[in-house]
């Protein structure tokens, strides 16, 4: 069972430079043919495009972690939910495990720990609780 931790770490306060979700693919998919651990990255990069959620979810990269916002970006950002990655400057997660996290203006942040296989459904599931963002129904 993933344990959650809440910490005190404070907010986001350097200026987020959005970037497009097809250049962080790109970028990410450099990384990831140097080394496989970079994979997950791809995968939740993937997911967003495939579910047409670019509009609504801000992207960019810090080293080479995720950071992701809703859309439009209203600066100064304060809220990110981060997909770590296996070269963070943060500690890092267990090897082949990511961490995700909840950057929050309050400094009241949430971070989780999960085999990088779950990468995807805990990235949805961070955006969707902190945001209520879904990927649109592409049943229709």
């Amino acid at each position: 069972m993933a344990k959650w931790r809440r910490s005190t770490i404070r907010a986001w306060t350097y200026p987020f430079g959005e970037r497009s979700w097809t250049d962080v693919r790109s970028f990410l998919g450099g990384m990831a043919a140097l080394d496989s651990n970079f994979q997950y990255l791809i995968d939740v990069v993937d997911s967003v495009l495939d579910s047409g959620a670019s509009e609504h979810l801000a992207v960019g990269t810090a080293m080479h972690d995720l950071m992701v916002t809703p859309h439009p970006v209203d600066p100064p950002v304060s809220d990110l939910v981060v997909v770590r990655a296996p070269s963070s400057l943060r500690p890092a997660a267990a090897a082949g495990h990511v961490r995700i996290e909840r950057l929050s203006g309050s400094g009241r942040n949430d971070s989780i720990d999960r085999p990088s296989s779950e990468a995807v459904p805990l990235f949805w599931r961070f955006v969707i609780e902190k945001y209520g963002i879904r990927p649109p129904d592409r049943s229709a």
